[in-house]
């Protein structure tokens, strides 16, 4: 008689399991709505590093620093600048958030851009311009390579891969407020009108500093520091919904967190420990080849000069800012599209379709620029137009997005920021050895330097196809056993605990 009373009360648990995680599949407005204004930090980001994109097509802007004969030089060290600072900021950016958390590490890289946006609207000369926007790189790469990381570890298992992709449509969108602006300040007849641009973005890292006082701090961060309750309460205040009023799931994540930490917490850390340890090695040989990848696609050239670009082609300068704005419109949809589709179809695949279809776009772009750069005909320069359109969108509804959130969410917390410094260093990295020669490369090479894109994204997504593990529906603890590692506590476990302490509790 035992046994068969038993088997109604633990099929009576398994049943209260599934319906809680049935529930847990709610997404609360609060952590949306959290998320969302994290999310300026890829904003800031990408109006920072698209600024000088319509800049170098103004007239006030030509004549102030690119009418000289090293123009071609100089055009190219304000790309790398700002870049190669950005590399610097993603570094800088693990140890802060490490020690002073997530939110202050934000805090200090909007300063950063905050003095920097000054700097470049006041410029006197090229000098200090171009150490301006070293400085405006190193605060945008703290801000862009510790906003995922954040995002990751305040967003639930089945929707993070559409939470932590609002990062890329921050940056994105970023690009359409650049353009319009770029386009907008063509018009103004006064030497003041390439500053503009920066007294604008000056204005968004106050924007950005002000918005990170209404959000909390990472709860996975909280818990590490030892502070449990205030990470529980910051669970219970992003996960609470209306079917789990309780705050059931938020509770289970708490403990799935807590006993994940406390066995990490005694783990070597820094980045000998890294490239020591098999699994943490095969983490960073990931974020590495994620941006060989993303950048092999020419993708930040691409956005960075599409007003040049357009230039070549044989548009006016009306016509060029004007262009640049459809692109950066073409790529937001893209960017709306990928975050639809992560927790739907998967990190790798979407990846590996985005890296074989842009070589094929890439590959078709030379070939047209090729035959019709150079000539009148018509059709064949559109049909080229029309291309840098389809591959921005194409890169973004794929690449885009999935690659800030699986960057950030293969780490183990105590790991995450390093983890986050090694991606966008690869990121940023692999944007300067692009973007540094590319005015020269393309008057010197033209469509044959199209041919390095092709070879390196082929190549990296090969690699990708057999090397990258999924991590869709996982939450970030769980995530440790794909590369090998041990789970602590499945957070299956973590909500039927939670479920038998709350049925004693009404009891």
């Amino acid at each position: 008689m035992g046994s068969v009373s038993n088997e109604p009360e633990k099929d009576e648990a398994a049943v209260d399991v599934h319906s809680i995680k049935e529930h847990a599949q709610e997404t609360s407005l609060i952590n949306i709505l959290v998320v969302a204004t994290a999310c300026l930090g890829g904003f800031l980001y990408g109006f920072a590093a698209n600024a000088l994109s319509g800049s170098l097509s103004q007239t006030t802007f030509i004549a102030k620093f690119l009418s000289t004969e090293d123009a071609t030089s100089i055009e190219d060290g304000m790309l790398s600048g700002f870049l190669g600072g950005a590399l610097v900021g993603a570094i800088i950016q693990a140890p802060l958030a490490n020690k002073f958390g997530r939110r202050l590490a934000n805090q200090a890289a909007a300063v950063i851009v905050i003095i920097s946006g000054a700097l470049q609207a006041g410029s006197v000369d090229v000098k200090m311009f171009i150490v301006a926007r070293v400085i405006c790189g190193i605060g945008s790469g703290m801000v862009f390579a510790n906003t995922p990381v954040y995002m990751s570890e305040v967003s639930p298992p089945h929707t993070r891969g559409m939470l932590v992709g609002l990062h890329g449509v921050g940056t994105v969108t970023a690009y359409i407020l650049c353009a319009v602006c770029a386009l907008a300040f063509s018009f103004v007849e006064s030497s003041i009108q390439w500053r503009l641009i920066f007294i604008v973005l000056t204005g968004l890292g106050v924007l950005h500093l002000i918005s990170l006082s209404f959000i909390p701090e990472s709860p996975r961060w909280l818990t590490e520091k030892g502070r449990d309750d205030e990470a529980k309460a910051v669970l219970e205040y992003l996960h609470r919904t209306k079917r789990d009023p309780r705050a059931t799931f938020a509770h289970a994540e708490a403990q799935q967190i807590k006993a994940q930490v406390q066995v990490e917490k005694d783990t070597p850390r820094g980045y000998i420990h890294i490239l020591s340890t098999p699994s943490h090695r095969k983490r960073a040989l990931c974020s590495i080849l994620l941006w060989v990848m993303g950048q092999g696609t020419g993708i930040t050239v691409i956005a960075n000069l599409i007003p040049t670009l357009m230039g070549t082609l044989g548009f006016g300068t009306t016509m060029q800012l004007g262009l640049g704005v459809v692109w950066t419109v073409c790529a937001v949809i893209g960017c709306g599209i990928n975050v639809l589709l992560l927790d739907r179809v998967g990190r790798v695949k979407l990846l590996v379709v985005g890296g074989f279809g842009s070589a094929i776009i890439i590959g078709t772009m030379a070939a047209l620029e090729e035959y019709y750069l150079t000539t009148t005909y018509r059709p064949g320069i559109n049909a080229a137009v029309a291309l840098y359109f389809i591959f921005g969108a194409f890169f973004t509804s794929t690449i885009e997005c999935t690659a800030y959130v699986y960057g950030s969410e293969i780490w183990p917390t105590h790991l995450r920021s390093e983890g986050s410094t090694i991606t966008f260093g690869s990121f940023f990295g692999n944007a300067v050895a692009y973007s540094a020669p590319v005015t020269m490369a393309l008057a010197s090479i033209g469509w044959k330097y199209y041919m390095v894109f092709v070879a390196v994204t082929v190549a990296s997504t090969v690699v990708i196809i057999f090397y990258f593990p999924e991590t869709m529906g996982l939450s970030l603890e769980e995530i440790n056993s794909k590369f090998g590692d041990k789970v602590e506590m499945e957070l299956q476990d973590a909500l039927a605990a939670e479920d038998v302490s709350s049925d004693s509790t009404s009891v």
